[in-house]
């Protein structure tokens, strides 16, 4: 329990801040990759003749079915909240996706309607069927997520080597706070990068919480 409790070896420390640093450097490094397909998608018009590079592809479909799923929670005073998922099956030229829509797409949607795609680097980021229209956002995207929260993460094991070192406090609980956080610092860089306003304003509602449960935390 002695070991628990008191700061790891210095050289330990500063192996753990370099290779915290490492993660750093290299998951804002991919992060930065992504951000430029994903500007580049955001930028992109729709393919003309052969050229099918840095383009939105487009391509003929059909609806071949269509499913519901639910999930359902049940909060603090045991209500029971459900949210529906809708979903349409489509079949593209080279195979067949499910894909995520609104609940008035899902109604107007019969098997055999003719659907409307665009693709980027072989994923579909928009649909339009029966005059709905439906919009995805490109896989680097959800990449460049991943990546700016695994440097969120580094940050927080290289600032823990540097100021504390006790495995102890690694694992506290005001420290989930931190983890907390990797949401609302994700959506402040995807928001400023790329300009959703709204993004930044839940992170803003996200930050405030989590910074709330690391201070009130501690002072428990």
């Amino acid at each position: 329990m002695t070991f628990w409790r008191e700061p790891l070896w210095p050289w330990l420390r500063v192996l753990i801040l370099l290779a915290a640093a490492g993660g750093i450097v290299v998951c804002a490094l991919w992060a930065a990759g992504q951000y430029d397909d994903v500007m580049d998608f955001r930028h992109a018009s729709v393919c003309h003749g052969t050229a099918h590079h840095g383009c939105l592809l487009p391509a003929p479909g059909t609806v071949v079915d269509r499913r519901t799923s639910e999930s359902c929670t049940t909060d603090s005073n045991g209500v029971e909240h459900c949210t529906t998922r809708y979903e349409v099956r489509v079949r593209r030229p080279d195979r067949t996706q499910w894909l995520g829509v609104d609940e008035g797409t899902y109604q107007d949607a019969h098997r055999g309607d003719p659907v409307d795609l665009r693709s980027w680097h072989g994923a579909v980021v928009r649909m339009t069927v029966d005059g709905h229209t439906e919009t995805y956002s490109p896989p680097s995207s959800d990449s460049m997520a991943w990546r700016l929260s695994g440097a969120w993460l580094f940050l927080g094991l290289a600032s823990w080597a540097g100021v504390s070192g006790r495995p102890s406090e690694l694992i506290a609980f005001p420290n989930f706070g931190w983890l907390w956080l990797t949401v609302p610092f994700v959506m402040v860089v995807h928001g400023v990068l790329l300009g959703n306003v709204l993004e930044l304003a839940w992170a803003g509602l996200l930050g405030t919480f989590g910074v709330a449960w690391m201070v009130f935390a501690r002072r428990m």
